[in-house]
């Protein structure tokens, strides 16, 4: 049961690192979020859109959409 709890604990931990509303708090800036969105492929931006759209944060969407804009040019 103990292992179980800990795979619980480890669980939690991930979703809340890859919450997308925690995410952006690593971003000082949100040119720095544009710069690290322009490291990922396209297939990776318009997933990432997804999930921001998800999380309902409207602002970074934008920006997520400029960067897709700007990979399929």
């Amino acid at each position: 049961m103990e292992d179980d709890d800990h795979l619980k604990d480890i669980n939690e931990k991930y979703r809340d690192i890859t919450d997308p509303k925690n995410w952006v708090k690593m971003f000082p800036t949100i040119e720095s979020f544009k710069k690290w969105l322009m490291i990922g492929t396209l297939e990776d931006v318009e997933s990432t859109l997804r999930e921001f759209e998800n999380a309902e944060l409207y602002e970074y969407c934008s920006v997520i959409l400029e960067v897709i804009k700007d990979k399929s040019e």
